[in-house]
């Protein structure tokens, strides 16, 4: 617009739901995921303890140096390697579950990878209306309302059979 021109507008506001239609989500993404789950069978040391770390994006798999006490626990695989480094699962949470570990032949064996069936990691993004932990919060209350309705239908489902 040019200095001094001016819009005569009447404009009407629909209020709706996501239920409705889409665009009326302030979800931008939602999804889920099963939590990973990596299990060190045998040990892993030295320049295969980097190696297996770079596997993973950082912060999934620690280096920590055999203790005293690892190395002297019998049938712990780390006798005789005290101060050597090792490597230990830190935060599972953050793996993408790329399975390039399983690529590498050194590591045949020494390591199971998985998904936990009972631990979900979900992700919100908001598009901007609601906080994504108050779109989690009303989403279960939706659903909890939705469990009610449903819940006496079926019992009277299952009474008349």
């Amino acid at each position: 617009m040019r200095p001094g021109q001016e819009i005569d507008i009447e404009m009407h506001m629909h209020k709706g739901f996501g239920w409705d239609h889409s665009k009326y989500s302030p979800v931008a993404t939602a999804s889920y995921r099963l939590m990973p789950k990596i299990t060190i069978l045998r040990p892993i040391l030295g320049a295969d303890a980097e190696k297996f770390a770079n596997c993973f994006i950082p912060g999934v798999i620690g280096l920590e140096k055999v203790t005293r006490q690892d190395a002297k626990t019998k049938g712990s695989g780390y006798e005789g390697h005290e101060g050597e480094l090792k490597a230990v699962v830190k935060d599972p949470m953050r793996d993408t579950v790329s399975r390039e570990v399983l690529r590498h032949p050194e590591f045949e064996g020494k390591v199971k990878l998985g998904r936990r069936k009972d631990h979900f990691i979900f992700s919100i993004e908001s598009a901007g209306q609601w906080d994504s932990d108050e779109l989690f919060m009303e989403s279960v209350k939706t659903l909890k309302k939705k469990c009610g309705i449903l819940r006496p239908q079926v019992t009277n489902m299952v009474q008349t059979f």
